[in-house]
């Protein structure tokens, strides 16, 4: 799932890929967060929590709950304006950023896998029905229904064969159970950063060993935090046209725009709230709708901790999908196996 953030810059968009999402972010789904729905629809205000461990408590964060007279939705969770809009947006968000080329890096990557490939947070599927075109057996796992439902529109557009190597399936990254294991293991396009409680990203990463063949790899994408962008409290977002996209469904034009933007430093999380509004035939605004994005980021030396601590040995660690040395403020790609036991 994709996952469109402001914490890296205007040229560092995010989904959720899968697309926040992860294709698709990103569960931002129905409970949003294979993509980004799956953490942000069911329990997207609990942003804190304990890590089970000796005498570690994470910072309690507030409650960013919202009236229901809002009617503010977490990402991907309706089938509205920002899923419809969102196979039109994802590919000029990510063309220029540090995230391009990501596609050909899975189908590479794959190809040097034992097994089939598990990505979770598909999204629409944007990286999971290349894998499959380039000869993988794929499945795609995300929480929002929505996304799903246009993943599995796309199979009537492919041939027979690839179709057949694509299945999807509705479920949660932090505690789901297949009865497969798996040589390779995605999380693209910043979906891991849907999870805002840190005990709930060790539960995805356990998740994950427990589906891994013998010799099978994890590879997680997360954007590297620019602490420029990073102030505390409420301010006023520093790009906040998201440009725009043709609905599909009525042919009439969405713009997009970020209304808001609050950061809580202790939990490492960033809120905001994405407008989307139909034009009419005379480009006024028809009608919107708003949307909550919720993510949480990492440094560095946490994610390498995190991965450690979660059972894994770091193979390789890049800034970009060409493989370039990490450097500050671009992608944080982890390609990392299970540790052998000691």
């Amino acid at each position: 799932m994709a996952l469109p953030f402001e914490l890296v810059g205007r040229d560092q968009p995010g989904q959720v890929g899968g697309a926040w999402s992860g294709d698709g972010w990103g569960e931002a789904s129905g409970r949003c967060c294979g993509s980004v729905a799956g953490r942000l629809a069911g329990s997207w205000w609990t942003i804190a929590g304990k890590i089970h461990g000796p005498r570690l408590t994470w910072p309690a964060a507030r409650d960013y709950a919202l009236p229901v007279a809002e009617r503010i939705l977490a990402f991907y969770e309706r089938d509205g304006l920002n899923v419809r809009t969102y196979d039109q947006r994802v590919e000029q968000d990510i063309a220029g950023t540090s995230v391009e080329g990501d596609v050909a890096f899975y189908i590479e990557e794959a190809k040097r896998s034992p097994g089939p490939v598990l990505e979770l947070g598909c999204g629409t599927g944007r990286v999971a029905w290349a894998l499959a075109a380039a000869g993988a057996e794929v499945v795609g796992l995300d929480l929002s229904r929505p996304m799903l439902d246009r993943a599995e529109a796309k199979r009537v557009d492919v041939p027979a064969e690839v179709a057949a190597r694509m299945h999807f399936q509705r479920g949660d990254m932090i505690d789901f159970t297949l009865d497969r294991r798996f040589g390779l293991v995605l999380i693209p396009y910043r979906a891991f950063q849907a999870l805002t409680d840190p005990h709930d990203q060790r539960r995805c990463l356990a998740a994950i060993r427990r589906h891994l063949a013998a010799g099978g790899r994890l590879i997680l994408d997360l954007f590297d935090p620019r602490l420029n962008l990073l102030a505390p409290g409420r301010a006023a977002p520093s790009s906040p046209d998201r440009g725009s996209a043709r609905d599909p469904l009525s042919g009439r034009t969405v713009t997009m725009e970020v209304v808001s933007r609050e950061v809580d430093v202790r939990a490492q999380c960033f809120h905001e709230v994405w407008r989307f509004t139909e034009l009419d035939d005379h480009g006024e605004a028809a009608r919107h709708e708003d949307d909550r994005l919720t993510l949480r980021w990492a440094y560095r030396w946490e994610m390498r901790y995190l991965l450690e601590l979660s059972g894994y040995l770091i193979e390789a660690e890049y800034s970009d999908f060409h493989r370039s040395p990490p450097a500050y403020g671009n992608e944080q790609v982890y390609v990392a196996r299970v540790a052998p036991a000691r």
